[in-house]
């Protein structure tokens, strides 16, 4: 099993990040050709799509994203937990438990899928 991270920026045009949201559509197709290839091994590949998830890496982004917004980065995170209906940010934790999941028996007829763990952000 085989499974990729893209991103939800791969599935919405983020803005002033196209150069980011075209590198992550490509392993979204990549996902499903590499699938393709490989399904007549018996390797199953697909791919989370996490939006904004809860770790100091983000930090740097969020301070980016305020400059460029004219806001403070308190507000930016305050914003991106507003859009999302779960109310909150993800978790590494629940990035993990898709990506076990497509890598269990319980998803041993999934192939070449791209699941958004992203608590609706955008996809409503």
């Amino acid at each position: 099993m085989i499974t990729n991270t893209a991103s939800l920026a791969a599935k919405v045009g983020a803005p002033f990040l196209a150069h980011y949201s075209a590198s992550k559509f490509a392993v979204v197709c990549w996902t499903q050709g590499l699938a393709r290839e490989l399904a007549p091994k018996g390797i199953r590949v697909n791919a989370v799509c996490p939006g904004l998830v809860k770790m100091s890496m983000q930090d740097r982004e969020i301070q980016w994203e305020a400059k460029l917004r004219g806001m403070t980065p308190e507000e930016v995170f305050q914003d991106y937990i507003d859009q999302t209906p779960l109310g909150r940010i993800k978790t590494p934790e629940d990035v993990a438990g898709v990506a076990v999941f497509l890598c269990s028996g319980a998803a041993r007829f999934m192939m070449g899928q791209t699941l958004n763990v992203t608590g609706d952000i955008y996809t409503t």
